[in-house]
């Protein structure tokens, strides 16, 4: 959703992905058919004809709080103060409409996602979002230390310029807001706020 980068909308987004593909979650995924029929998960995310949008619309799983149609790859609530975030995420996902996610990184997506799926040794995915130039999708395995023993995660950051504005029913950007109180002040790495080099704070920087 390109300015979805620093949306509430967009975190929230990736907080529910987040949610998804780790714990008990996961599991239900890897093992478990599609809502009301006897097609496993992990097989059509491992389908190279399909991609995103279809798997939003079609994967279902009771674990979803979604009460009117169980779609978990979508927020489990109705997104709070961001009435038009699922009609813009669905937007983001129609490779026909301009300047939305390629059909390229559909499929990087989908693979990367298909291969922890299929491979136990991955501990969940975490996904996030970040301002690119050029839209790129990032993965690669990393390892949580925090435990006595390292688990392998796959991390996904989608890499993406700002979306054009859009004026379409519900795919305006949800009121953001922002700061209540004073910005914080920023510490660079001399220890000083000019950010100079020096240890003096005296001289800004080309001063």
């Amino acid at each position: 959703m390109g300015a979805l980068v620093l949306t509430k909308g967009s975190r929230h987004l990736i907080s529910h992905f987040n949610t998804e593909f780790k714990g008990n979650r996961l599991k239900n995924l890897r093992s478990d058919p599609i809502e009301g029929t006897s097609t496993l998960i992990k097989d059509v995310f491992a389908n190279g004809n399909v991609d995103l949008l279809w798997l939003t619309n079609n994967v279902q799983h009771p674990h979803s709080q979604r009460t009117r149609d169980h779609k978990c790859l979508l927020p489990d609530d109705n997104s709070t103060g961001q009435a038009h975030l699922e009609v813009r995420w669905l937007y983001f996902l129609t490779s026909g409409n301009t300047n939305v996610l390629t059909a390229t990184n559909h499929q990087i997506i989908r693979q990367a996602i298909s291969t922890v799926l299929h491979d136990t040794s991955y501990g969940h995915i975490e996904f996030d979002c970040i301002d690119c130039p050029t839209q790129t999708v990032f993965y690669a395995d990393e390892y949580d230390n925090s435990g006595a023993n390292p688990v392998k995660y796959m991390r996904i950051v989608l890499g993406t310029p700002p979306m054009d504005k859009l004026s379409g029913t519900n795919l305006s950007l949800d009121q953001q807001g922002g700061y209540t109180g004073s910005p914080p002040t920023l510490v660079f790495a001399d220890g000083k706020s000019d950010g100079d080099g020096d240890e003096s704070g005296d001289v800004v920087d080309g001063g």
